[in-house]
């Protein structure tokens, strides 16, 4: 069972998939300023991320078996504990998003995160420049990147961050169901039932839980599921360049 105190946002997304493990050294000393200066570059990160919740890895994403979620029956299997994902929204303390008797899994691999400039981006060239809106960077007040900057060739010279995926490919054959190559991100999720449940009386932040007074005050009002055909994962194939700039 997970639950999170609040999003300041309201936007739910799932729960956190990645767990940094610190490095400790025996002794760290500060850099300095010419030490500084003299560093041009660092290497990227390649990160690849595996996340189970109330799955099992190595059975392609599976509920668990022990300890796991409840045959699905619309009633009691809503109260099952081990199987629960709950959201408190900011300014709505009185009352928690639970997501009921699921569980879900995301895998993702050989994903690079490093820096770069624009103008080394495979959309750069002469043959894009067309598409370049000097509009998208503007207000009524003029540019957002100062006088004059809002051109093709300041923009181009912008530092970003590049988020990069081999391009593997894949291939589906109709009417076969032969699939190949869709295994770049693993993604699968299952909750039985969605509700929003208040706290059982002020003061208390219990309204996540089912065993509170009065259980399950409203059911579930939504049930979702993201899988495939053939498991309990979907396979995704993907491939390309993400450039964040601008901070």
């Amino acid at each position: 069972m997970i639950k999170i105190k609040r999003l300041r946002y309201g936007a739910f997304v799932g729960a956190a998939m990645l767990v940094c493990q610190p490095v400790v050294a025996d002794s760290l000393q500060p850099l300095s300023e010419d030490e500084m200066g003299a560093v041009t570059g660092q290497k990227g990160i390649l990160v690849s991320l595996d996340y189970y919740y109330n799955s099992d890895q190595a059975n392609g994403g599976a509920p668990l078996t022990t300890n796991g979620c409840s045959t699905p029956n619309g009633t009691t299997s809503l109260e099952n504990m081990n199987c629960r994902f709950a959201v408190q929204l900011e300014n709505r303390e009185t009352e928690w998003l639970v997501f009921k008797n699921g569980y879900a899994s995301a895998a993702v691999k050989r994903l690079s995160l490093d820096g770069s400039y624009l103008n080394e981006s495979r959309g750069s060239g002469a043959a894009y420049t067309g598409w370049f809106s000097a509009s998208k960077f503007s207000d009524d007040s003029g540019c957002l990147l100062g006088a004059g900057n809002c051109t093709a060739g300041y923009v181009s010279s912008l530092a970003a961050l590049r988020t990069h995926y081999p391009e593997t490919g894949g291939s589906y054959t109709p009417g076969t169901h032969s699939v190949t190559g869709y295994d770049d991100v693993l993604f699968g999720m299952y909750f039985e039932g969605v509700a929003v449940e208040p706290n059982s009386a002020p003061g208390l932040q219990d309204g996540w839980n089912s065993a509170r007074p009065g259980g399950d005050v409203n059911g579930s009002f939504l049930g979702l599921k993201i899988a495939d055909n053939n498991g309990y994962q979907a396979h995704i194939a993907i491939g390309g360049d993400f450039y964040l700039y601008g901070f």
